[in-house]
């Protein structure tokens, strides 16, 4: 979406145009996405903090200051809403089935998957907030080192910088998750 529209839906959304909030929302749902589940490391619930930061961006829209900078506002406000998900207790209740059950693969490729996928997050569990985020940007959503930077107000060298470390990181923790010993 180039600035010029971005702007204009904006302020059509700041004079309470559901319409125009829709798509901006639709626009930028993955990024936020994104975001959350950086957070949270669970798409439910990343699903659940886009949803509200939706909510408590629509209602405060006018305290926007630049019309041009939405995304990397409306990520700031998901990313401390899913903090504050983060910091509740998980409600009991309905686990999402993965998938079509007839379309699953045998069941030790689904635990050895679901072993890669329990390593992975345990290793981003472990890097800091602002990095977690940076390497679900990148690694999931394929965003620039800019783009990543607008969204944590970080230079884009600082970006690289936490991407270089968090890759030495992550190389280390899953290695030793490949070779047994506990990630911290």
């Amino acid at each position: 979406m180039e600035r010029g529209e971005l702007v204009l839906l904006v302020e059509r959304a700041r004079r309470r145009d559901a319409e125009a909030f829709g798509q901006l929302v639709r626009r930028y749902e993955r990024t936020a996405l994104a975001v959350a589940y950086a957070q949270l490391g669970d798409g439910n619930r990343a699903a659940d903090a886009v949803q509200d930061g939706c909510l408590k961006a629509w209602q405060k829209l006018d305290t926007l200051c630049d019309p041009a900078r939405f995304v990397a506002w409306w990520c700031g406000i998901v990313r401390n809403v899913a903090i504050d998900h983060r910091r509740r207790p998980r409600e009991a209740g309905w686990e999402a089935v993965p998938g079509d059950a007839r379309a699953a693969r045998n069941p030790a490729e689904e635990i050895g998957a679901a072993e890669t996928r329990d390593q992975i997050t345990a290793a981003l569990d472990g890097l800091d907030d602002v990095t977690r985020t940076a390497v679900v940007l990148r690694y999931y959503e394929g965003l620039s080192s800019r783009q990543i930077g607008d969204l944590l107000a970080l230079s884009p060298s600082a970006v690289d910088m936490r991407l270089s470390r968090a890759r030495q990181e992550l190389r280390v923790r899953l290695a030793g998750a490949v070779s047994g010993e506990h990630i911290r």
